[in-house]
């Protein structure tokens, strides 16, 4: 949904994708209003497919690109995006504290540990920076400081994320208004899609790990009370947005301390 940045959805055919669009979009708009952020009624909504591609080359590992894609980036969009990234980022955080320990143990599931994913939401957004801007120093460093730790990965997270924000703050006009189309079938490389895959990466891994929390929840509740989620969430400061989604998360998943 590269209307709404930040906004994407997986699923395994186009019609599951689709029914999914409402809930995802409307959980993007909640997002965004949390933190502040003024936003249009989302209802009533209707989903409306604006291309559909299920080649093969452009599926998958996000190769597809978008209109909005080709379109340079103003200043003005660079700096909102960037403070929606910001929101992103706690809320990363926030969700990824409040998972069982260890942070290394693989889901029952199946898929990425929560380490894991931290590590690898990490190395993409540098990917997606390096590959728009230019490569970045100190990326390998940074990331490898992040995995060293893996069940305290928080101040190497923190400090991985400030130097990528300090290059995306410092962008110019020329590198938001470049587009650079590299082919059939390869993605364009610019501004918006950098921003776009950055914000709907980390929004994805948010709500995958907000699922393992009410999977767990509702696991406690299938067996009588006796959870095993055991957790505990802090409040980072007073910021009312803290606030607000700490006690959200508690109020809709029991069993969070």
């Amino acid at each position: 949904m590269p209307g709404l940045a930040g906004c994407s959805t997986v699923a395994p055919t186009s019609a599951e994708a689709i029914e999914a669009a409402r809930v995802a979009i409307l959980e993007r708009l909640d997002f965004l209003r949390r933190h502040g952020e003024v936003m249009p009624d989302s209802e009533p909504m209707e989903i409306v497919v604006a291309d559909h591609t299920i080649e093969r080359k452009y599926v998958g590992f996000a190769q597809g690109t978008y209109p909005t894609d080709r379109q340079p980036m103003t200043r003005d969009e660079a700096t909102r995006q960037l403070r929606w990234a910001e929101w992103s980022r706690e809320e990363l955080v926030t969700t990824a504290q409040a998972q069982p320990r260890p942070l290394t143990g693989k889901p029952v599931a199946g898929g990425r540990s929560t380490a894991d994913i931290l590590s690898h939401v990490a190395g993409s957004e540098w990917s997606y920076i390096s590959a728009t801007l230019g490569t970045l120093a100190g990326g390998s460093a940074a990331i490898a400081a992040v995995e060293r730790d893996p069940e305290d990965p928080w101040a190497a997270l923190a400090s991985e994320r400030e130097k990528l924000m300090a290059r995306l703050a410092a962008i110019t006009d020329e590198e938001l208004a470049r587009i650079t189309d590299r082919g059939e079938g390869k993605p364009v490389r610019s501004a918006h899609r950098m921003m776009r895959r950055l914000l709907e990466h980390e929004w994805e891994h948010v709500r995958e790990l907000r699922a393992r929390l009410w999977a767990a929840a509702k696991g406690r509740s299938a067996r009588d009370g006796h959870s095993d989620v055991s957790v505990a969430i802090t409040v980072r400061g007073d910021e009312p947005r803290w606030t607000k989604y700490v006690a959200r998360l508690r109020r809709q998943i029991p069993g969070l301390g």
